[in-house]
């Protein structure tokens, strides 16, 4: 019995549903710069609950203040010049922050949790 027919069979059969495909997960790590032009870059970074941001701060003081939103993690206080300091984020939400040294320099966190029904596997905390 030959078999290759079948599956050549079942695999376009499968080829041709109309569910459309899963989005990719959000990543569990991600990184901005806060720039020497006073601005974070990218202003937006998406990751899943249990994510880590790092933040990468040049030869221009800065920091991270964020929003009073529950969930949030510590700020970064001080002056930060040429080192990096990551946060988790371990709660699902928006997360705006601002760099209290120079107004307007802003951004904004997004921490979504992965669906247990997904393929794709849940974060684990660091």
């Amino acid at each position: 019995m030959r078999i290759a027919p079948f599956v050549a069979l079942i695999t376009a059969v499968a080829a041709c549903t109309d569910e459309p495909a899963a989005p990719p997960p959000p990543p569990t790590t991600g990184v901005v710069q806060a720039t020497p032009a006073i601005a974070f870059q990218p202003q937006r970074v998406d990751v899943r609950v249990n994510g880590t941001v790092t933040w990468e701060f040049s030869s221009v003081p800065h920091n991270v203040t964020f929003a009073a939103t529950p969930g949030r993690p510590a700020d970064i206080p001080g002056f930060n010049t040429s080192t990096s300091i990551a946060r988790t984020f371990t709660a699902a939400g928006t997360f705006p922050y601002e760099c209290t040294i120079h107004p307007g320099m802003t951004g904004t966190v997004v921490a979504t949790p992965v669906n247990p029904a997904s393929p794709y596997p849940a974060a684990s905390a660091p």
